[in-house]
């Protein structure tokens, strides 16, 4: 079977728990940093917040 990017793209794992936004520069980085690397703001949220618990039964599609 000859993989696709799109079928390749559907078995990629990231882990959102682990990752913050920066406010400021919106750039994502993993947690444990105090500051944001790209700017140095010390304003950021974990990315999990945005997500939410209805992750699970949302019903998402690739807009490829």
């Amino acid at each position: 079977m000859l993989r696709t990017p799109s079928t390749i793209r559907a078995h990629v794992h990231v882990p959102l728990t682990r990752l913050a936004l920066c406010v400021d520069c919106e750039a994502c980085f993993e947690l444990g940093l105090h500051a944001c690397p790209a700017c140095s703001s010390r304003t950021w949220v974990p990315l999990s917040r945005f997500v939410g618990e209805g992750h699970q039964t949302a019903d998402v599609r690739s807009a490829a």
